[in-house]
């Protein structure tokens, strides 16, 4: 292979690791947007949901959570 095949690969992943290294998160988001998979928001923000009530519901707010539903 020639140089010039693998310059423009070399300078992308160049610039790539020079960048700031993103959280866990927004590379999540990032993995949605490319793949176009924004269905899954609603089930990851259930699924949050569910996981704060289970949290919520191992302390002393538990009695003040039956109020709400």
């Amino acid at each position: 292979m020639s140089d010039d095949k693998q310059k423009p690969t070399d300078n992308e992943f160049l610039q790539a690791a020079g960048q700031e290294e993103r959280g866990l998160i927004a590379e999540f988001v990032a993995f949605m947007a490319e793949n176009k998979m924004w269905w899954l928001t609603p089930i990851l923000i259930v699924f949050l949901l569910l996981g704060v009530l289970l949290i919520l519901g191992a302390t002393g707010v538990a009695p003040f959570l039956y109020s709400f539903a």
